[in-house]
Protein backbone atom coordinates (compact mmCIF):
# COMPACT_ATOMS: atom_id res chain seq x y z
CA UNK A 1 0.00 0.00 0.00
CA UNK A 2 1.36 3.42 -0.95
CA UNK A 3 1.58 6.04 1.77
CA UNK A 4 0.24 9.46 0.63
CA UNK A 5 3.10 11.94 0.18
CA UNK A 6 1.50 14.62 2.39
CA UNK A 7 1.00 12.09 5.21
CA UNK A 8 4.60 10.94 4.87
CA UNK A 9 5.95 14.49 5.07
CA UNK A 10 3.77 15.30 8.09
CA UNK A 11 5.04 12.15 9.83
CA UNK A 12 8.67 13.09 9.16
CA UNK A 13 8.12 16.61 10.53
CA UNK A 14 6.50 15.18 13.66
CA UNK A 15 9.37 12.73 14.22
CA UNK A 16 11.95 15.49 13.73
CA UNK A 17 10.08 17.78 16.09
CA UNK A 18 9.89 15.07 18.75
CA UNK A 19 13.62 14.43 18.44
CA UNK A 20 14.39 18.14 18.78
CA UNK A 21 12.12 18.50 21.79
CA UNK A 22 13.64 15.38 23.34
CA UNK A 23 17.14 16.82 22.82
CA UNK A 24 16.14 20.15 24.36
CA UNK A 25 14.58 18.40 27.35
CA UNK A 26 17.67 16.24 27.72
CA UNK A 27 19.98 19.30 27.61
CA UNK A 28 17.83 21.06 30.20
CA UNK A 29 17.91 17.95 32.41
CA UNK A 30 21.69 17.63 32.20
CA UNK A 31 22.17 21.17 33.56
CA UNK A 32 21.14 20.67 37.17
CA UNK A 33 23.13 23.43 38.87
CA UNK A 34 24.75 26.76 38.10
CA UNK A 35 27.50 28.59 39.97
CA UNK A 36 26.75 31.81 41.78
CA UNK A 37 29.19 34.68 42.30
CA UNK A 38 30.60 32.93 45.37
CA UNK A 39 31.36 29.78 43.33
CA UNK A 40 28.62 27.88 45.13
CA UNK A 41 26.40 25.49 43.23
CA UNK A 42 22.75 26.52 43.06
CA UNK A 43 20.19 23.95 41.91
CA UNK A 44 18.28 25.08 38.84
CA UNK A 45 15.09 23.60 40.27
CA UNK A 46 15.35 25.96 43.22
CA UNK A 47 15.79 28.95 40.91
CA UNK A 48 12.74 27.95 38.87
CA UNK A 49 10.68 27.48 42.02
CA UNK A 50 11.77 30.88 43.30
CA UNK A 51 10.91 32.58 40.00
CA UNK A 52 7.47 30.97 40.00
CA UNK A 53 6.88 32.07 43.60
CA UNK A 54 7.89 35.68 42.90
CA UNK A 55 5.76 35.74 39.73
CA UNK A 56 2.74 34.80 41.82
CA UNK A 57 3.60 37.31 44.57
CA UNK A 58 4.26 40.19 42.16
CA UNK A 59 1.58 39.38 39.58
CA UNK A 60 4.10 38.85 36.77
CA UNK A 61 2.56 37.04 33.76
CA UNK A 62 5.71 35.96 31.91
CA UNK A 63 9.49 35.88 32.33
CA UNK A 64 12.55 35.07 30.23
CA UNK A 65 15.75 34.63 32.27
CA UNK A 66 19.30 33.39 31.82
CA UNK A 67 22.49 32.72 33.78
CA UNK A 68 26.06 33.07 32.48
CA UNK A 69 28.98 31.21 34.09
CA UNK A 70 32.60 31.74 32.99
CA UNK A 71 31.50 33.60 29.87
CA UNK A 72 29.06 30.90 28.72
CA UNK A 73 25.29 30.72 28.75
CA UNK A 74 24.67 27.81 31.13
CA UNK A 75 20.96 28.21 31.79
CA UNK A 76 18.01 29.80 30.03
CA UNK A 77 14.34 29.41 30.80
CA UNK A 78 10.96 30.96 30.04
CA UNK A 79 7.93 30.80 32.27
CA UNK A 80 4.36 32.04 32.32
CA UNK A 81 2.27 33.86 29.76
CA UNK A 82 2.79 36.26 26.92
CA UNK A 83 -0.93 36.98 27.05
CA UNK A 84 -2.57 36.28 30.38
CA UNK A 85 -6.03 36.79 28.90
CA UNK A 86 -5.73 34.04 26.27
CA UNK A 87 -3.17 31.96 28.22
CA UNK A 88 -0.72 32.17 25.33
CA UNK A 89 2.55 30.99 26.89
CA UNK A 90 5.93 32.68 26.74
CA UNK A 91 8.27 30.63 24.55
CA UNK A 92 11.80 30.91 23.19
CA UNK A 93 10.66 33.26 20.42
CA UNK A 94 8.75 35.67 22.69
CA UNK A 95 10.25 39.16 22.70
CA UNK A 96 10.10 41.82 25.40
CA UNK A 97 10.63 45.55 25.49
CA UNK A 98 14.13 45.97 26.89
CA UNK A 99 13.31 49.50 28.12
CA UNK A 100 16.43 51.17 29.55
CA UNK A 101 18.63 48.10 29.06
CA UNK A 102 18.72 49.59 25.54
CA UNK A 103 21.12 52.27 26.78
CA UNK A 104 24.27 50.20 27.44
CA UNK A 105 23.79 48.32 24.15
CA UNK A 106 23.72 51.65 22.34
CA UNK A 107 26.74 52.77 24.38
CA UNK A 108 28.72 49.87 22.92
CA UNK A 109 27.69 50.99 19.41
CA UNK A 110 28.95 54.48 20.25
CA UNK A 111 32.29 53.01 21.33
CA UNK A 112 32.60 51.35 17.91
CA UNK A 113 32.19 54.79 16.33
CA UNK A 114 34.92 56.06 18.64
CA UNK A 115 37.18 53.22 17.49
CA UNK A 116 36.47 54.21 13.89
CA UNK A 117 37.45 57.82 14.78
CA UNK A 118 34.06 59.06 13.61
CA UNK A 119 33.18 60.39 17.06
CA UNK A 120 35.22 61.68 20.00
CA UNK A 121 33.91 61.19 23.53
CA UNK A 122 34.93 64.68 24.61
CA UNK A 123 34.03 66.77 21.57
CA UNK A 124 30.80 68.76 22.10
CA UNK A 125 28.05 66.91 20.29
CA UNK A 126 26.53 70.05 18.77
CA UNK A 127 29.55 70.23 16.43
CA UNK A 128 28.34 67.01 14.78
CA UNK A 129 24.70 68.04 14.42
CA UNK A 130 23.14 69.14 11.17
CA UNK A 131 21.11 72.36 11.23
CA UNK A 132 17.70 70.72 11.68
CA UNK A 133 18.91 68.70 14.66
CA UNK A 134 20.54 71.73 16.29
CA UNK A 135 17.25 73.64 16.28
CA UNK A 136 15.71 71.00 18.56
CA UNK A 137 18.19 71.75 21.37
CA UNK A 138 18.90 75.47 21.12
CA UNK A 139 16.89 76.48 24.23
CA UNK A 140 19.92 76.79 26.52
CA UNK A 141 23.37 77.65 25.20
CA UNK A 142 24.91 75.20 27.67
CA UNK A 143 23.80 72.34 25.42
CA UNK A 144 26.86 73.22 23.33
CA UNK A 145 29.07 71.89 26.16
CA UNK A 146 27.50 68.44 26.27
CA UNK A 147 29.66 65.54 25.06
CA UNK A 148 29.08 61.84 24.42
CA UNK A 149 30.91 61.08 27.67
CA UNK A 150 28.39 63.22 29.59
CA UNK A 151 25.45 61.54 27.88
CA UNK A 152 26.66 58.01 28.65
CA UNK A 153 27.38 58.91 32.28
CA UNK A 154 24.11 60.84 32.75
CA UNK A 155 25.77 64.12 33.59
CA UNK A 156 24.19 66.30 30.88
CA UNK A 157 21.74 68.11 33.16
CA UNK A 158 18.86 67.18 30.82
CA UNK A 159 15.66 65.77 32.40
CA UNK A 160 14.78 62.12 31.82
CA UNK A 161 12.08 63.18 29.33
CA UNK A 162 10.90 66.65 28.42
CA UNK A 163 7.34 65.71 27.50
CA UNK A 164 5.79 68.63 25.63
CA UNK A 165 8.06 71.17 27.34
CA UNK A 166 11.18 72.88 26.10
CA UNK A 167 14.34 70.93 26.86
CA UNK A 168 15.92 72.46 29.97
CA UNK A 169 19.30 71.94 31.64
CA UNK A 170 19.28 71.79 35.44
CA UNK A 171 23.01 72.14 36.17
CA UNK A 172 26.35 72.82 34.53
CA UNK A 173 26.93 69.84 32.22
CA UNK A 174 29.44 67.35 33.57
CA UNK A 175 29.17 68.37 37.23
CA UNK A 176 26.38 66.16 38.62
CA UNK A 177 24.32 63.03 37.99
CA UNK A 178 20.78 63.15 36.59
CA UNK A 179 19.43 60.12 34.73
CA UNK A 180 18.35 61.19 31.26
CA UNK A 181 16.76 59.49 28.27
CA UNK A 182 16.77 62.88 26.52
CA UNK A 183 20.55 62.83 26.71
CA UNK A 184 20.65 59.57 24.80
CA UNK A 185 18.38 60.96 22.11
CA UNK A 186 20.68 63.97 21.83
CA UNK A 187 23.52 61.52 21.16
CA UNK A 188 21.33 59.64 18.64
CA UNK A 189 20.83 62.92 16.75
CA UNK A 190 24.60 63.40 16.62
CA UNK A 191 25.21 59.82 15.45
CA UNK A 192 22.58 60.17 12.72
CA UNK A 193 24.31 63.34 11.54
CA UNK A 194 27.72 61.63 11.58
CA UNK A 195 26.44 58.69 9.56
CA UNK A 196 24.20 60.93 7.44
CA UNK A 197 21.27 58.62 7.96
CA UNK A 198 17.80 58.32 9.50
CA UNK A 199 16.33 55.98 12.13
CA UNK A 200 16.12 53.00 9.78
CA UNK A 201 19.66 53.64 8.59
CA UNK A 202 20.89 53.72 12.18
CA UNK A 203 19.04 50.46 12.85
CA UNK A 204 20.78 48.93 9.82
CA UNK A 205 24.11 50.15 11.20
CA UNK A 206 23.37 48.55 14.59
CA UNK A 207 22.48 45.29 12.86
CA UNK A 208 25.70 45.34 10.83
CA UNK A 209 28.05 46.24 13.70
CA UNK A 210 26.51 44.38 16.65
CA UNK A 211 23.36 42.30 16.15
CA UNK A 212 24.41 40.27 13.08
CA UNK A 213 27.99 39.50 14.20
CA UNK A 214 26.69 38.29 17.58
CA UNK A 215 23.73 36.35 16.16
CA UNK A 216 21.10 38.56 17.81
CA UNK A 217 18.61 37.89 15.04
CA UNK A 218 15.55 39.62 16.46
CA UNK A 219 17.14 42.23 18.73
CA UNK A 220 16.13 45.57 17.25
CA UNK A 221 15.60 49.21 18.14
CA UNK A 222 13.36 49.85 15.11
CA UNK A 223 10.83 47.03 15.01
CA UNK A 224 9.72 44.96 12.04
CA UNK A 225 6.58 42.87 11.53
CA UNK A 226 8.13 39.75 13.05
CA UNK A 227 9.07 41.56 16.25
CA UNK A 228 5.66 43.15 16.62
CA UNK A 229 3.94 39.79 16.15
CA UNK A 230 6.22 37.95 18.59
CA UNK A 231 6.26 40.58 21.31
CA UNK A 232 4.66 39.77 24.66
CA UNK A 233 1.66 41.81 25.71
CA UNK A 234 2.27 44.35 28.50
CA UNK A 235 0.37 43.81 31.75
CA UNK A 236 -0.63 46.13 34.59
CA UNK A 237 -1.47 44.34 37.86
CA UNK A 238 -2.33 41.19 35.96
CA UNK A 239 -4.48 42.94 33.38
CA UNK A 240 -3.42 42.65 29.74
CA UNK A 241 -3.02 45.88 27.79
CA UNK A 242 -2.66 46.32 24.06
CA UNK A 243 0.83 46.37 22.58
CA UNK A 244 2.31 49.83 22.38
CA UNK A 245 4.07 50.28 19.04
CA UNK A 246 5.30 53.82 19.69
CA UNK A 247 8.81 52.58 18.98
CA UNK A 248 7.94 51.24 15.54
CA UNK A 249 9.70 53.85 13.38
CA UNK A 250 11.97 55.80 15.72
CA UNK A 251 15.46 54.75 16.81
CA UNK A 252 15.11 55.42 20.53
CA UNK A 253 18.41 54.46 22.14
CA UNK A 254 17.03 55.06 25.62
CA UNK A 255 14.22 52.52 25.66
CA UNK A 256 13.16 50.99 22.31
CA UNK A 257 15.22 47.80 22.06
CA UNK A 258 13.18 44.58 21.84
CA UNK A 259 14.93 41.32 22.75
CA UNK A 260 14.86 38.31 25.10
CA UNK A 261 17.31 36.82 27.58
CA UNK A 262 19.08 34.30 25.33
CA UNK A 263 19.80 36.84 22.61
CA UNK A 264 20.72 39.57 25.06
CA UNK A 265 23.18 37.19 26.76
CA UNK A 266 25.18 37.04 23.54
CA UNK A 267 25.86 40.77 23.78
CA UNK A 268 26.61 40.56 27.50
CA UNK A 269 29.08 37.72 26.98
CA UNK A 270 30.82 39.71 24.22
CA UNK A 271 31.13 42.67 26.60
CA UNK A 272 32.60 40.51 29.37
CA UNK A 273 34.90 38.64 26.97
CA UNK A 274 35.98 41.92 25.33
CA UNK A 275 35.32 40.38 21.92
CA UNK A 276 33.04 43.16 20.64
CA UNK A 277 35.24 46.15 21.45
CA UNK A 278 38.95 46.80 21.45
CA UNK A 279 40.90 46.57 24.71
CA UNK A 280 41.02 50.37 24.99
CA UNK A 281 37.31 50.77 24.28
CA UNK A 282 36.45 48.11 26.83
CA UNK A 283 38.59 49.84 29.44
CA UNK A 284 36.88 53.16 28.67
CA UNK A 285 33.44 51.56 28.89
CA UNK A 286 34.06 50.45 32.49
CA UNK A 287 35.93 53.50 33.80
CA UNK A 288 34.18 55.34 36.62
CA UNK A 289 32.88 58.60 35.18
CA UNK A 290 31.10 59.93 38.25
CA UNK A 291 30.99 58.50 41.77
CA UNK A 292 28.46 58.74 44.57
CA UNK A 293 31.01 60.79 46.52
CA UNK A 294 30.89 63.48 43.85
CA UNK A 295 27.18 63.09 43.13
CA UNK A 296 25.25 61.85 46.20
CA UNK A 297 22.09 61.68 44.07
CA UNK A 298 23.66 58.69 42.29
CA UNK A 299 23.68 56.66 45.50
CA UNK A 300 20.29 57.94 46.64
CA UNK A 301 18.42 57.42 43.39
CA UNK A 302 20.20 54.45 41.87
CA UNK A 303 21.91 52.66 44.79
CA UNK A 304 25.12 52.69 42.73
CA UNK A 305 28.62 53.62 43.85
CA UNK A 306 29.52 54.94 40.40
CA UNK A 307 28.37 55.26 36.80
CA UNK A 308 30.53 54.26 33.86
CA UNK A 309 29.98 54.82 30.13
CA UNK A 310 26.63 53.06 30.14
CA UNK A 311 26.56 50.96 33.31
CA UNK A 312 25.63 51.42 36.94
CA UNK A 313 28.37 50.07 39.21
CA UNK A 314 27.53 48.33 42.50
CA UNK A 315 29.39 46.58 45.30
CA UNK A 316 27.74 43.37 46.49
CA UNK A 317 29.28 41.06 49.12
CA UNK A 318 32.76 42.10 48.10
CA UNK A 319 32.09 41.76 44.36
CA UNK A 320 32.02 44.61 41.84
CA UNK A 321 28.83 44.21 39.87
CA UNK A 322 27.78 46.20 36.80
CA UNK A 323 24.34 46.35 35.30
CA UNK A 324 21.26 48.22 34.21
CA UNK A 325 17.54 47.95 34.82
CA UNK A 326 14.71 48.89 32.52
CA UNK A 327 11.08 49.86 33.00
CA UNK A 328 8.62 50.67 30.21
CA UNK A 329 4.84 50.63 30.59
CA UNK A 330 4.03 46.97 31.13
CA UNK A 331 7.62 45.70 30.93
CA UNK A 332 10.55 45.31 33.33
CA UNK A 333 14.11 44.11 32.82
CA UNK A 334 17.47 43.83 34.55
CA UNK A 335 20.93 42.48 33.90
CA UNK A 336 23.78 42.28 36.41
CA UNK A 337 27.27 40.89 35.89
CA UNK A 338 30.76 40.55 37.31
CA UNK A 339 33.39 41.14 34.67
CA UNK A 340 36.28 39.34 36.37
CA UNK A 341 34.39 36.06 36.85
CA UNK A 342 32.42 36.54 33.64
CA UNK A 343 29.26 35.84 35.60
CA UNK A 344 25.92 37.29 34.59
CA UNK A 345 22.17 37.23 35.11
CA UNK A 346 19.53 38.54 32.68
CA UNK A 347 15.77 38.79 33.06
CA UNK A 348 12.94 40.28 31.01
CA UNK A 349 9.27 40.23 31.97
CA UNK A 350 5.94 41.73 30.90
CA UNK A 351 4.69 43.30 34.13
CA UNK A 352 4.50 46.94 35.12
CA UNK A 353 6.65 48.42 37.90
CA UNK A 354 7.98 45.19 39.42
CA UNK A 355 11.26 46.92 40.20
CA UNK A 356 12.41 44.49 42.89
CA UNK A 357 11.92 41.23 40.99
CA UNK A 358 15.29 41.06 39.23
CA UNK A 359 17.26 42.28 42.24
CA UNK A 360 15.56 39.75 44.51
CA UNK A 361 16.30 36.98 42.02
CA UNK A 362 19.97 38.07 41.97
CA UNK A 363 19.99 38.03 45.80
CA UNK A 364 18.42 34.57 45.94
CA UNK A 365 20.99 33.11 43.54
CA UNK A 366 23.91 34.73 45.33
CA UNK A 367 22.91 34.24 48.97
CA UNK A 368 25.79 32.97 51.07
CA UNK A 369 23.95 30.20 52.93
Amino acid sequence: MKIPFIFLMATLVLITSCRENSHQASSQKETKTILNLNNREVPIDSINRYVKLKMEEMNIPGVSYAIINNGKLVFHNVMGYSNLETKEPVNNTTLFEGASTSKPVFASLVMLLVEDEKLDLDTPLYTYLDKNASDNYDYDVRYQKITARMVLSHTTGFPNWRGKNELTISFEPGTNFSYSGEGYQFLVAAVKSILQTDSQGLENYFQKRIAEPLGMVHTKFVQDEYNRNHKAFPHFNGVKKEKNNWTANEFNAASAMHTESREFSKWLIAIMEESLLSEDSSANLFDDQITSLKAPSLLTNEGAIAWTLGFAKYKNSGHIVYGHEGNNDGFNSLFLFNKEKKWGMVQFNNANEVYDFGYELFGFINKNK
